[in-house]
This record gives structure tokens, sequence and C-alpha cells, in this order.
């Protein structure tokens, strides 16, 4: 058997948990996710308690977050929670318009799997994706 030669694989689609629990992205960006055929969204959660539920039952590869008051020890937690032989998700970060500055999030954002957005970087990445469609503002 040639050593280059490729295998077909299994596309599986990638497991999203939605936790928006200021309002903050879920209408416009969830709606776009959840269209998108490579996007399997396994939970969406509007508190907190409902997240550690959720990514408990669900093991998402991609776990987006509002930011807000117990957004931080959350995070913390997932990623405490994964040990060494799992695959932690990937937690993106969503901050609301007009934030620049909020404590403990320097030390969040130099982790490896821990993305951080404004809420426009988002419409705009959902805009391109979709430029199929007519485009609309996501709020």
């Amino acid at each position: 058997m040639d050593a280059c030669a490729s295998t077909a694989l299994q596309h599986s689609p990638t497991r999203f948990l939605l936790v928006d629990t200021d309002n903050l992205f879920l209408d416009g960006v969830g709606g776009a996710l959840q269209a998108n055929e490579n996007i399997d969204v396994v939970a969406i959660a509007r508190s907190i308690e409902d997240a550690y539920d959720c990514t408990a039952r669900h093991k998402p590869d991609v776990i987006v977050i509002s930011w807000g008051k117990a957004s931080r020890a959350f995070v913390h937690a997932v990623l405490a929670n994964h040990s060494s032989a799992q695959t932690k998700p990937l937690i993106v970060i969503v901050l609301p318009r007009g934030i620049t500055s909020i404590p403990g999030l320097t030390s969040l954002s130099l982790l490896p799997n821990v993305a951080l957005l404004v809420h426009e970087q988002i419409e705009k990445l959902m805009l391109r994706h979709n430029s199929s469609k007519p485009p609309r503002l996501l709020h």
C-alpha cells in the first residue's frame, strides 16, 4: 500500500454548544450556525447552570459563550474537567460591543483552546460564510 495514499475520511459535523446568558448573539449568529450543514448545534443554554449540564451531556467540540459574570468560572471549570486523554473543546468567548478590558480575560486569551471575539467580528464572519444568501444584519 502506498504510504501517501489517502483514505476516504468520513466527515462528521462539528458539535457546537451555544451559551448565551445575555441574549448577545443567539438570535442572529445562532440561527446562522444552525443553518450550516457542517455544524451540529447539540444544545443551547440560556444559563450557566444549563451550560454545565449540556457540556457534560453532549461533549461539544466547540462552546460559544457570551461573556458574563459566571462565564470565567465556567470556562475554567470546563478546561479543568477534561482529562488529558480527551480533546478539550474550543471555547469561543463573545464579548459585547465596546468591551475592551475585563479582569481575568488576558489570562484566558493566552490559552490555546480559547478564542475571544467581539460581537462585530462574529457578524462579519457569518456574513462572509453566508455570502450566497442576501446580507442581513445579525443581532
